[in-house]
């Protein structure tokens, strides 16, 4: 495994653990509150996330989909809250999903890495692994906005 992708692989797996300590003792019932009515809620911004991680998946070649995953989308208009899946089957994506990407990040070939991303697909170098690496870039980003939800809830800081 390249250094490049060996780096990616290990900050997604920081961000695992990080997501984990984000949401650790934040009861179901708190996860549908929006700070403003512009603003996502977590079960919201974990979904999409998960949507994200599974596009990483499907451009290793490791397909992966939910019947719900449209309406985590970037762009996608929120829906009233009672038409979102269960947290749990959120989560359990979540975990399933990040599984299956740390075990096809290292089976990651270097010419499928090095591929040209696809015409208007981000990447931080125009190839595939440069895609998996704005992938993992985008993920730290929304894990701050958790992070800020966290606080808004009144469950702490996740760090430091």
């Amino acid at each position: 495994m390249s250094t490049d992708i060996q780096t990616t692989a290990n900050q997604f797996k920081f961000n695992n653990g990080l997501f984990n300590t984000i949401v650790q003792g934040i009861p179901p019932e708190q996860w549908l509150k929006q700070p403003t009515a512009d603003c996502n809620h977590l079960l919201w911004v974990t979904g999409h996330m998960t949507v994200v991680r599974a596009v990483a998946l499907n451009i290793l070649g490791a397909p992966w989909s939910a019947p719900w995953q449209g309406m985590f989308r970037r762009g996608e208009k929120r829906v009233d809250n009672n038409q979102y899946p269960p947290l749990a089957e959120v989560q359990n994506a979540w975990k399933e999903v990040a599984q299956q990407l740390l075990t096809a990040l290292p089976e990651a070939s270097s010419e499928v890495l090095n591929k040209p991303v696809e015409k208007g697909r981000p990447s931080i170098d125009g190839t595939v692994g440069g895609t998996i690496g704005f992938l993992c870039l985008h993920e730290s980003y929304h894990l701050g906005q958790m992070g800020l939800i966290r606080k808004w809830l009144g469950y702490g800081q996740a760090l430091g």
